[in-house]
């Protein structure tokens, strides 16, 4: 476990660079954990206010003076870990790597009214490192893959049920009596891949690396709680973005983008997964050839691609737009800093509504970023906005509702 993830993170490195409404009305994005590149996994967190376009302290509890961070914090330092917003208000925070890059389990909640985190139920499985999470139509959140304390990847999945506040297999087959784990797994161990809400509430699971990278992919339908392999992909790829396309005559499909293929080439290739086909096909090739980046879908239906590191080893400021109804990638402004392993969310709401938040990661020095900017898609351009109380990268992060 250790061995790996620091050779990840020294790649990085060596590559010169991958609190919320409260009591109140306010709506934002909340950004958990991460690393520092001094001090390792993170227990802080930062809230963006969609309402005053900044971030604030105020959902966390208030600035600590003495940690110049905001007062409240996660019950673990984790990095890696995923944030998905919950129904009502609130995120469940889960798994990731802990201090000593430990292999967790556990997951936590941040509770809007609060402004606090609490540790709820642990996983049957641990996903560290890599692992995808999905908040499907009902509410519940699956989370697939990865790889566990002893080092190895995993086919295993979870579910957490917000409404009874546990994880359990009630969805996934029941729970294997041997084992403990849920009885309906993965068709392959996967990790770096992506997983994609679907339109009829599916979920697309792509690509990713289960001791070489693979070019398949499979559907987890929730209704019967099972996954099932669909297509092959145009290329092998891991660390490479998905997006659901909402509009133009690929509606319903998913624009897969970048990443690293089967022999380590950086990718600037992109792909169409068809629902109702059932297959990949190519769409033309991205501006730059791009791992690490992020991919985020405007109130425009476009798709924005940020950063990330190219073939050389140069972490990117260079960004660019699909358009889903020309099936065609352009280039828009550059970022203010190059970032790998940061974090793009919509602002949904307030006086900033429709530009992407772009947020945290590593730059070309390898220097974890406390910088963030905002992309405003009617410009297509980047300007700076606040920092965040302190630099983050390999954070998640999410828009509360």
């Amino acid at each position: 476990m250790w061995s790996l993830s620091l050779l990840f993170f020294g790649l990085l490195a060596v590559l010169p660079a991958a609190g919320a409404q409260a009591a109140s009305s306010d709506k934002g994005i909340l950004l958990a954990g991460g690393l520092d590149q001094f001090n390792g996994p993170m227990t802080t967190a930062e809230f963006y206010n969609f309402k005053t376009a900044a971030f604030s302290c105020k959902f966390l509890g208030g600035v600590n003076s003495a940690a110049g961070a905001c007062k409240n914090t996660l019950v673990t330092a984790r990095f890696y870990a995923s944030v998905a917003p919950l129904p009502g208000g609130g995120a469940l925070i889960a798994g990731g790597n802990g201090v000593g890059t430990i292999c967790l389990n556990s997951a936590e909640i941040y509770n809007s009214s609060t402004g606090k985190f609490t540790a709820t139920g642990s996983m049957t499985d641990a996903h560290c490192f890599a692992h995808t999470t999905t908040v499907l139509h009902n509410g519940e959140v699956l989370i697939t893959g990865g790889e566990d304390e002893t080092g190895n990847l995993v086919n295993t999945a979870d579910m957490y049920n917000p409404a009874t506040a546990k994880f359990d297999c009630s969805g996934l087959g029941g729970a294997d009596p041997t084992t403990g784990y849920c009885q309906s797994t993965l068709t392959d161990a996967r990790f770096h891949d992506t997983a994609t809400l679907l339109k009829d509430g599916r979920v697309l699971i792509a690509g990713g690396f289960d001791g070489s990278i693979v070019n398949t992919a499979e559907l987890f339908n929730p209704v019967a709680g099972t996954f099932t392999a669909t297509g092959t992909m145009t290329d092998s790829r891991e660390n490479h973005t998905a997006a659901l396309i909402v509009t133009g005559s690929n509606s319903g499909d998913v624009l897969i983008a970048g990443g690293l293929d089967a022999v380590g080439n950086v990718l600037q290739t992109a792909e169409l997964y068809s629902p109702t086909a059932g297959n990949f096909t190519a769409t033309g090739y991205m501006t730059h050839a791009r791992y690490l980046h992020t991919a985020t879908q405007l109130s425009t239906g476009k798709i924005l691609i940020t950063g990330g590191e190219d073939g050389t080893g140069t972490v990117l400021a260079t960004a660019e737009v699909y358009d889903p109804v020309s099936a065609t990638f352009a280039s828009v402004g550059a970022m203010t800093t190059a970032r790998a392993l940061h974090t793009a969310v919509l602002i949904t709401s307030g006086p900033k509504k429709g530009s992407v938040l772009i947020a945290g990661g590593i730059d070309n020095a390898g220097k974890t970023l406390n910088t963030a900017e905002l992309f405003n898609p009617k410009t297509g351009q980047f300007t700076a906005t606040g920092s965040m109380e302190v630099g983050r990268s390999s954070q998640d992060g999410t828009a509360l509702p």
